[in-house]
């Protein structure tokens, strides 16, 4: 969402957020399996995902677009460890908003997701984990990154995700390690 707008989402009445200024990204909470999910923006409700989390599913609520027209998006996740410990499961969320063009993310100068669009999430890719990992986002719309890190310290036997957050114009990556 665009900065500074709050948002509110709760499932089968437990909240998952309560007046979280945007952009942001909160924790795991745990959730009745299949529980209706309410969402709403500065007050006004959100047309939310129609089906609930699965019970034992792990997934991430994402709330996108303008303030005006906001979206939300239930996005499964696989927080599986990889089969190597020495390496790490990796995965861009694109979580802009006016960002019509879909993002990809290279890892170690390989490109491990593309064509991200937003308000989804690429796959999860396997990669060897580093104390200096070149990390870039690109946007087709630009020949330079909108965000790179030359050399990210990311430990292995984990899973991550790349928040990219707020307006396409000053976009805000965020890494988080899911497990």
């Amino acid at each position: 969402m665009a900065s500074s707008a709050t948002l509110s989402a709760s499932a089968g009445g437990v909240a998952i957020a309560a007046n979280v200024i945007a952009p942001s990204v909160g924790g795991y909470v745990l959730v009745p399996a299949g529980a209706a999910i309410n969402v709403s923006v500065n007050g006004n409700s959100v047309s939310a995902p129609s089906a609930g989390p699965a019970a034992g599913s792990d997934s991430t609520l994402l709330v996108y677009g303008s303030v005006v027209a906001p979206t939300a998006n239930l996005i499964a996740d696989d927080n599986h460890l990889p089969t190597t410990s020495g390496n790490l499961k990796l995965r861009l969320l694109d979580g802009l908003t006016g960002a019509a063009a879909p993002l990809s993310l290279d890892a170690a100068f390989a490109v491990i997701a593309s064509n991200v669009v937003p308000g989804t999430a690429s796959p999860y890719a396997v990669v060897a984990s580093s104390t200096a990992l070149r990390v870039d986002v690109f946007s087709p719309t630009s020949l330079t990154p909108i965000y790179s890190d030359p050399a990210l310290s990311v430990p292995g036997n984990a899973v991550y995700t790349l928040f990219m957050l707020g307006d396409a114009a000053a976009p805000i990556p965020l890494l988080r390690r899911d497990r």
